[in-house]
């Protein structure tokens, strides 16, 4: 099994692929952005684990086996 993860601005992505490459699930957890000022944009890093840890229980649930 292989697990690719796609940290993008407003979400993280997880893919989850057996070993030859076909594609077992996917999960994804919605990520927010903080404007502090005008034209700037920010995160916390802490959210994006959050985030990722999210996504990472939905295949666990989904796929159980896998």
């Amino acid at each position: 099994m292989y697990l690719g993860i796609d940290l993008g601005t407003s979400e993280v992505k997880l893919l989850l692929l057996d070993g030859a490459g076909r594609i077992v699930g996917t999960a994804g957890s919605a990520l927010s952005l903080s404007s502090p000022e005008p034209l700037w944009s920010e995160q916390n890093p802490a959210d994006w684990w959050r985030a990722t840890g999210t996504a990472v229980a939905q295949l666990r649930t989904a796929h159980p086996l896998a």
